[in-house]
């Protein structure tokens, strides 16, 4: 009869745990996750954080969580994740009443790119696995990594031509449409430069003085194109990480040298993926710090489509007549189309550098 006793209230205390967690295990539960920074260059550490709140008096024996994350995103050290699949990742742990409980792990960015953990699955269930409550959160967990900066000497040789010139020449100039002034004449002095109309006045020979402005500018152009045939996809994955990579480290050196410049693609950027008639991707040229992330965000937000051919860009920098540029041209292949544009450019005015990227070859063409 005891038996039969501990048996019927084994079977009540199952039964009445079970709807104990089935009416309020998913109650008063909150989530949150986030990175510990919002942005690191390829190679870099993160850590995502975990917290979860049990606000309630039923204790919970066993919490799961899952997500989906890049495979690009890799665990290290003595992480919680459970990472048996591929791009799903595991966290267990239990939580009792009103315990908050917060959990690091530690990962590192093998590649670049912009990766939103937006969802997560939170599973839960009783203490003899009868029963299983299920719910998903919304996050607002991103990283934005940005592409690998190389040492100057990593370049081909045609990068670390177009590098070297600038320091040559990029002197200022006077710009002749931009006049701040009158100063005496000097022997030497062009007589176009002479302001009649100040000399009258002084009663000595004066010369208009001219602001000073950089000659040219300075334009890093990326070609996403992997073919002639602008139909194929984009297949090699590490050649246009590759490209994106080379401008980011011209970037960083004119960064250095307090140079302005401007940035050009036909690649597409994630956030307009969607879009059936894509604009090509441009940053305006500036220089600094501040324009130098700006720059690193936008190469972390492309992907390996293109918007249009790589000509119509270059179509626009070959009817820019107010001012000259120096161009390094970043390119994954060479076609005839492109060479034609190219010398177009040149006889325009514009200074280009050729750099043909390769995964075996090491050197372009100037």
């Amino acid at each position: 009869m005891n038996i039969a006793w501990l048996i019927a209230l084994l079977i009540i205390s199952i039964f009445g745990q079970g709807y104990l967690y089935s009416k309020w295990g998913l109650n008063k539960i909150s989530y949150k996750r986030q990175f510990d920074q919002s942005s690191v260059f390829v190679g870099q550490k993160v850590i995502l954080v975990d917290e979860v709140v049990n606000k309630k008096l039923l204790p919970l024996p066993w919490v799961r969580l899952e997500s989906k994350m890049d495979y690009s995103i890799k665990t290290i050290g003595e992480s919680q994740f459970d990472s048996s699949d591929l791009d799903v990742h595991r966290t267990l742990l239990s939580l009792l009443p009103y315990q908050k409980l917060t959990r690091r792990h530690h990962l590192i960015c093998t590649k670049r790119g912009v990766f939103e953990l937006d969802t997560i699955a939170l599973t839960l269930g009783d203490v003899f696995g009868f029963i299983e409550q299920f719910r998903s959160f919304e996050t607002d967990a991103k990283i934005i990594v940005y592409p690998q900066i190389l040492r100057k000497d990593d370049l081909t040789i045609p990068s670390q031509i177009f590098l070297g010139e600038q320091t040559v020449k990029r002197w200022i100039i006077e710009d002749p449409f931009i006049s701040v002034g009158t100063r005496d004449y000097l022997i030497g002095d062009n007589i176009k430069q002479i302001n009649w109309k100040a000399s009258a006045r002084t009663k000595n020979i004066q010369v208009k003085v001219n602001d000073h402005t950089a000659d040219r500018e300075v334009v890093i152009l990326v070609n996403a194109d992997q073919s002639e045939d602008i139909w194929l996809p984009i297949s090699n994955l590490e050649l246009f990480e590759k490209t994106l990579s080379y401008a980011a480290t011209v970037a960083h050196y004119l960064e250095s040298n307090k140079e302005a410049y401007s940035f050009s693609t036909n690649a597409v950027d994630k956030r307009k993926a969607h879009e059936s008639n894509r604009s090509f991707v441009k940053v305006e040229a500036n220089a600094g710090t501040a324009h130098f992330y700006h720059l690193l965000t936008q190469i972390a937000y492309l992907i390996p489509k293109r918007s249009r051919h790589i000509k119509y860009l270059l179509d626009e920098y070959v009817q820019l007549q107010s001012r000259r540029a120096d161009i390094l041209l970043i390119t994954p292949v060479m076609t005839i189309e492109i060479l034609e544009k190219v010398n177009q450019l040149r006889a325009a005015g514009h200074s280009v550098i050729i750099d043909h990227v390769t995964i075996e070859a090491q050197e372009g063409v100037s």
